[in-house]
């Protein structure tokens, strides 16, 4: 089972920074660390290729896990954050609304400035975390480069050399 590690710490939102590669969007991962708080996340991915039912169990996952603020790369990243907005609202609004889960997509931006993005304007809606969000997930599919990138871009934003 793949297991994100920390890259960063952001002390202007007091978050840490996590990264996690996944070979393909099925790949199964876990993140005890994060012990029930809420964060914010960063996909990037080439969501060309898999299917609306994919992505929305990805998206579920993330929720599941506390995702707060959802922010989509790469590829037809409109289209996986068009499903994070349905699964938010649910099949029967207002009832099914799960709260103020922010979401963005960035297809029209490099991936260093999504990056810089969800480092430093991921900020929740109050209601939907009150205790904001203490950790930072960037998720990577299928790109050592990507991950790469990102890795070497939190680590000059924060200043930090972290290993995890």
């Amino acid at each position: 089972m793949v297991k994100p590690r920390l890259v960063g710490y952001d002390a202007t939102f007091d978050r840490q920074i996590w990264i996690l590669e996944l070979a393909d969007i099925h790949s199964p991962f876990v993140w005890s660390e994060l012990q029930n708080a809420k964060f914010v996340c960063l996909s990037a991915m080439d969501a060309s290729s898999a299917g609306t039912d994919d992505f929305s169990a990805f998206c579920s996952r993330l929720i599941d896990l506390g995702c707060a603020y959802y922010c989509a790369w790469g590829p037809d990243c409109e289209r996986v954050h068009d499903i994070m907005d349905e699964l938010v609202v649910g099949g029967n609004p207002p009832e099914t609304d799960i709260g103020c889960l922010m979401t963005t997509w960035h297809a029209k931006e490099s991936l260093t400035q999504a990056v810089d993005f969800f480092l430093n304007c991921t900020v929740p809606d109050e209601e939907f975390a009150p205790n904001g969000c203490s950790f930072g997930l960037a998720v990577v599919v299928g790109s050592v480069e990507w991950t790469s990138e990102i890795e070497r871009h939190v680590r000059k934003a924060t200043g930090r050399c972290l290993t995890g």
